[in-house]
């Protein structure tokens, strides 16, 4: 019997700059089960509506071309990858 549904996905988010050409920098790699599989960009420019807000600025295999919101905390954005990251 399988219990592969019951396995939550380990995410881990890296600090690393992020070149954006803009005030917004401070981002995270996000690596699925070993796998890079997203990056986040947290909003700086004052412009933004939502200044300290992070930005789903690329994903990679299952997240590649995926619309996400913009969000409030990480704690958001992990649980939104890990809807996203489940198998189909």
């Amino acid at each position: 019997m399988s219990e592969q549904g019951n396995v939550e996905t380990l995410i881990v988010l890296q600090p690393i700059a992020v070149d954006t050409d803009s005030p917004d920098r401070e981002g995270r790699l996000v690596i699925a089960n070993g796998l890079l599989v997203a990056v986040l960009v947290r909003l700086a420019e004052p412009e933004h509506d939502n200044v300290g807000s992070w930005f789903f600025e690329v994903g990679f295999g299952r997240l590649q071309g995926k619309k996400a919101p913009t969000f409030l905390s990480l704690e958001d954005a992990t649980r939104w990858l890990r809807r996203h990251l489940k198998p189909a």
